[in-house]
């Protein structure tokens, strides 16, 4: 016999397999009422809707920092999306501050990020700090993430269904976050974020572009400008902010913290 339909906050969403089954009250010389079927998905309470994921109207209402939570766990969990899955040693999915007004955006996690399972800890990441120092912003003012979450081997370039299948992830954190801008450090995340075809990377300084996509109701302002690996390669011999790829990256911060001011 199936189990009679129980108030909301007397029934858990999903009773286990080895609960016995309460029997309703026997009318004197009588039959056991039948019970009366469950109610439709739609009128039943939220807990017992669905094992997949919250209504949506319910998830808008949350802050961005239980939203990451939840794209972290239930939605990228121990993700085998791609082949990188099996060269990894820890998703490396996002720091910093979820309610960030700016959020870097970087390639792909290096060696130190994929040990650590954080974003811009090695030497790209100590260069990073230094232009955030100089420019007097905290870094745990800002968010700090990947297109990719998982390390390439050798840390070669990040291949075209890799991206296509890691950056839904990367667009959720932005849906999450809803930065006032954005900063693509290097090629790849320059490319993705401005929705342009592939093209060198200085074609894409010294403008400001736009990212949007269908499920933001906002266009985010976006500066691209070169990763701290490929300045770290180009001033070998430079005091660190002095070569003149530094030089570079700190013009386009500048622009970044114009537009922080200007909004």
């Amino acid at each position: 016999m199936s189990r009679p339909a129980a108030a909301p906050s007397e029934r858990p969403a999903r009773a286990p397999a080895t609960e016995p089954q309460p029997r309703a009250p026997m009318a004197t010389g009588g039959e056991p009422p039948r019970p009366r079927s469950p109610a439709p998905a739609s009128g039943q309470p939220a807990a017992a809707r669905s094992t997949e994921g919250p209504p949506r109207a319910d998830a808008r209402e949350w802050s961005a920092a239980r939203k990451l939570d939840y794209l972290r766990e239930k939605n990228l969990g121990n993700c085998q999306r791609c082949a990188l899955a099996r060269t990894r040693s820890n998703i490396v999915f996002g720091v910093g501050n979820p309610d960030a007004e700016i959020m870097f955006v970087g390639e792909a996690p290096g060696q130190q990020e994929d040990r650590q399972g954080i974003p811009f800890v090695g030497r790209a990441g100590e260069r990073l700090n230094l232009w955030l120092d100089m420019l007097g912003i905290p870094r745990d003012h800002a968010y700090i993430a990947n297109v990719l979450k998982c390390r390439p081997p050798n840390n070669r370039d990040p291949e075209p269904e890799e991206v296509a299948r890691c950056s839904p992830f990367l667009r959720a954190q932005i849906r999450a976050i809803r930065p006032k801008v954005l900063v693509a450090l290097g090629r790849f995340a320059g490319c993705l974020l401005t929705g342009v075809a592939e093209r060198p990377l200085y074609q894409m300084r010294g403008r400001v572009w736009s990212y949007q996509e269908e499920k933001l109701d906002a266009r985010i302002p976006v500066v691209v400008t070169y990763h701290p690996s490929y300045v770290l390669r180009q001033g070998r011999d430079s005091p660190p902010g002095k070569s003149d790829a530094d030089a570079q990256v700190l013009t386009d911060l500048r622009q970044v913290v114009g537009i922080l001011r200007g909004a």
